[in-house]
């Protein structure tokens, strides 16, 4: 099941970030966002009464972007990507937006082949995006109809 993410849930969101990024997002900022922030919304995938992935997206106009969006490393395999996905694609189209943006690593082939799988392009490379890393990036897109 996929719901709005609550405060409640931000031990179990943190815990799946640090483990699939190198630097997370505090999980103090977190909290605040969940709270205040009224440009993003969060969402998490549950199962069995635990938060076992979430994203994080924020629109702009007729635009949103995908700010994370990680499955908790015991759950991957599951489906669980593609579900959240094509909930985030519905959610943006009854918010009539057109386009989803993302970046991803370049070395994240898992990440690039499922975005593909929904239709997202690669726009162009950002070199170094991940400088803690020395990652590049590539922006991706999907049109909205």
């Amino acid at each position: 099941m996929i719901r709005t993410m609550t405060v409640g849930d931000t031990d179990k969101v943190y815990k799946i970030e640090a483990r699939s990024f190198f630097r997370p997002m505090p999980k103090k900022d977190l909290i605040h966002d969940i709270e205040k922030n009224k440009h993003k919304d969060f969402f998490v995938y549950e199962k069995n009464g635990e938060a076992v992935g979430f994203y994080i997206i924020s629109k702009i106009l007729d635009e949103i972007e995908i700010y994370t969006i990680a499955v908790d490393e015991f759950y991957r395999g599951q489906n669980i990507g593609s579900l959240m996905l094509e909930h985030m694609i519905n959610f943006a189209r009854n918010l009539k937006v057109s386009k989803i943006w993302l970046e991803v690593s370049t070395k994240n082939i898992p990440a690039i082949n499922l975005y593909q799988k929904f239709g997202f392009e690669k726009i162009r490379l950002r070199e170094n995006y991940y400088a803690r890393t020395h990652e590049d990036a590539y922006i991706m897109l999907k049109e909205l109809d």
